[in-house]
């Protein structure tokens, strides 16, 4: 027999026999009470109801009984009849308790589907009352597969993201600045609330990390003054097979109960993992990875026509599964740049204000800065304040924040000065012509000073050409200007950038997060050659492009080319706004290089026996040579003169020595 046609059968015949007891009994006692019966019809049906008013068929049987008992309160029936409801309800609540019920109509929630599903699909979402875990074949470890993860409990599982929902705590109006990205974030949500013609759903949020998207979707609630239900990829991971995506299914279903609402799933890239890599659980192509992907698509898809805004924020658009950012799934799609000028000022007034006090926040330091610090992020910005007050803490200073202040209150958030070596040598070590040496020293003053510059209408170059023969010390020399300016030096050549296009993007991308920042092309005619007999225009046009600053020209950024071959160079790069000011490096004049040695000699002399004639011989064979050359034959010298105090334990360095020396490093046979 079919069970429910078996229970049905029970329960009529239960009745039967309820009703013939109760009358045997009520005739017995002589007398009987209608108002006992309909209060016993009244809790009978609340005994039906209560335990799980989820079920549509005990719910109608209690609504029946219900409204038996109340009009039986307020009216009169005869004895029978109102013997007869109480009879229907106590079968209610036999049949409710019988075992067999158990099986077949789901106690608790539990319905015949979800005792099938539990071993393979892991967690299921609904009530835990009078769950068991379903019994299991064995299989032996042969023919079982080894999974990637363990196997979800097999239980009836109800998840509680309560906690993940709250009431905004901000509005736009507690945002500074920002007008467009507010002003395209309300207009989406507005047309998904109006759902005029196709139901439209789903604002992607995309961005650098800390440009404040989680703020920005809980302000859109505070706008619209609607809870803020928000999810992370931690809050639905599980160490068990298949929970997560349960979990995902529970998430959405707790969202679609708002009603009116925005729904902010932050780390959406987690989610949607790029379904074309390779499967069997490696890359980002696992089976596990797949199946949150495809579930999380389609409760994205069920969202639509409903009254909740979804919100989806990620930091990788590029790793998102193609279809996931399909119009369909998300019809709009807003970016959330670094905060605009307006914006930069207000968090670095309150980030400032909070850590020290807003009194020694002066106003005109924060304006110069916010103009400068473009394309900085929300949350580095919000940082300077506590950097600033480590720098108080620490006595570095007193009274307001200046310009120099929050400088190096920045250096202290960047961590890092780029690629300098610790033996870098100061402006005036450098043997190089006088007019050189005074432009470098002045460049380094007005990079120093760029602040007060920039106040009475001075300026910085875009970029600096370095040119000369080879070993003059133009490397040297862009070292030097960064250890004596406090920028950080990131170095390429241009066969690097030859070699990996994209390196030159990470680098400058480096050097705008880094700044006040020095990026030096060493060898740069190769890269910046005449385009006309080049093979890499189209990299050299990419180095032009990013110097013009095509978004908008990045400040306390300075690029700074060195090369060998000048007539080489393509003059497009040499133009006003690019590589605009030339310094030029040659070998040095006899007197400078002389000095030079005189100190080398009196170097050594602290360590070594040296004859008087030494000094004369270097002079002899450097003058007129480059300073690179000059050091190599002074460490050539002492080379050789090294080996022989090791092998016959001499202190002194000979002409021989020198001889040597000039002889490996200059190779010119007939000075030597």
């Amino acid at each position: 027999m079919n069970p429910l046609s078996m229970i049905g059968f029970m329960t009529i015949f239960r009745g039967i026999v309820l009703l013939v007891w109760a009358n045997l009994m009520f005739k017995a006692a002589g007398h009987f009470d209608p108002h006992a019966a309909s209060w016993g019809t009244v809790l009978a049906a609340a005994l039906i109801v209560f335990p799980d008013f989820r079920s549509w068929p005990r719910l109608c049987i209690a609504f029946v009984m219900l409204s038996a008992g109340l009009l039986r309160c307020a009216t009169s029936f005869s004895e029978d009849t109102a013997l007869l409801f109480a009879v229907w309800a106590i079968s209610g609540v036999a049949l409710y308790f019988h075992p067999a019920s158990y099986r077949y109509l789901g106690v608790g929630g539990v319905k015949p589907s979800d005792t099938k599903s539990a071993g393979s699909a892991g967690a299921t979402v609904g009530s835990a009352q009078g769950a068991a875990p379903a019994p299991q074949p064995s299989v032996s470890a042969v023919q079982a597969p080894k999974p990637s993860q363990p196997a979800a409990p097999q239980t009836t599982v109800h998840y509680d993201f309560g906690e993940n929902k709250r009431a905004p705590r901000y509005r736009f109006a507690d945002m500074t600045g920002m007008s467009e990205t507010k002003k395209r974030l309300l207009a989406a949500s507005q047309d998904i609330i109006a759902g005029r013609g196709k139901p439209r759903n789903g604002i992607l949020v995309f961005g650098d990390p800390g440009n404040g998207k989680t703020m920005f979707a809980e302000a859109l609630a505070g706008e619209m003054q609607v809870p803020f239900f928000s999810i992370a990829y931690g809050d639905v991971n599980s160490m068990w097979v298949g929970e997560a995506v349960q979990k995902v299914k529970a998430v959405f279903s707790e969202a679609r109960k708002l009603g009116f609402g925005v729904f902010f799933i932050d780390e959406f890239d987690s989610f949607v993992k790029n379904r074309g890599g390779p499967a069997n659980g490696m890359g980002n192509g696992s089976n596990q990875d797949r199946d949150l992907t495809n579930v999380m698509l389609t409760e994205i898809v069920n969202l639509r026509g409903t009254k909740i805004v979804l919100i989806a924020a990620t930091n990788l658009l590029d790793d998102l599964d193609g279809a996931s950012v399909r119009e369909g799934r998300f019809d709009f799609k807003v970016e959330v740049p670094p905060p605009d000028f307006e914006a930069r000022q207000a968090i670095l007034r309150r980030s400032i204000g909070e850590a020290i006090g807003f009194e020694f926040a002066d106003a005109a330091a924060i304006e110069m800065l916010a103009e400068r610090w473009e394309g900085f992020s929300a949350s580095r910005l919000s940082a300077i304040g506590d950097a600033v007050g480590d720098l108080r803490r620490d006595g570095e200073f007193s009274g307001k924040v200046t310009f120099d202040i929050a400088v190096r209150a920045l250096r202290l958030l960047q961590g890092r000065k780029g690629a300098l070596p610790e033996n870098v040598k100061s402006i005036d070590e450098i043997l190089m012509p006088a007019e050189s040496r005074n432009a470098i020293r002045d460049l380094a003053f007005k990079m120093s000073n760029v602040y007060n510059l920039e106040k009475i209408g001075g300026r910085l170059p875009a970029g600096v050409l370095f040119l000369g023969p080879p070993g003059t010390g133009k490397t040297q020399s862009a070292m030097s200007l960064a250890k004596d300016s406090g920028a950080a030096f990131l170095k390429i050549t241009g066969a690097e950038i030859v070699a990996n296009p994209a390196a030159w993007d990470k680098l400058y991308r480096t050097a705008c997060d880094i700044r006040p920042a020095i990026i030096f092309i060493d060898e740069a005619d190769g890269i910046l050659r005449n385009r006309e007999f080049s093979h890499y225009g189209m990299l050299t046009e990419k180095i032009l492009t990013t110097m013009d600053g095509a978004g908008g020209r990045v400040r306390d950024v300075m690029f700074i080319a060195a090369t060998n071959y000048f007539d080489r160079v393509d003059s497009a790069a040499v133009r006003g706004g690019r590589f605009e000011e030339k310094i030029v490096f040659d070998v040095p004049e006899n007197e400078d290089m002389a000095g030079y040695i005189q100190k080398a000699v009196d170097r050594l002399s602290e360590s070594w026996e040296l004859p008087g004639s030494i000094h004369a011989m270097l002079c002899e064979r450097l003058l007129g040579r480059s300073i690179a050359d000059a050091d190599a034959v002074i460490q050539k010298t002492v080379d050789a003169a090294a080996v022989r105090r090791l092998r016959e334990e001499t202190t002194d360095i000979r002409e021989s020595d020198v001889e040597a020396a000039a002889r490996a490093v200059l190779l010119t046979p007939g000075k030597v």
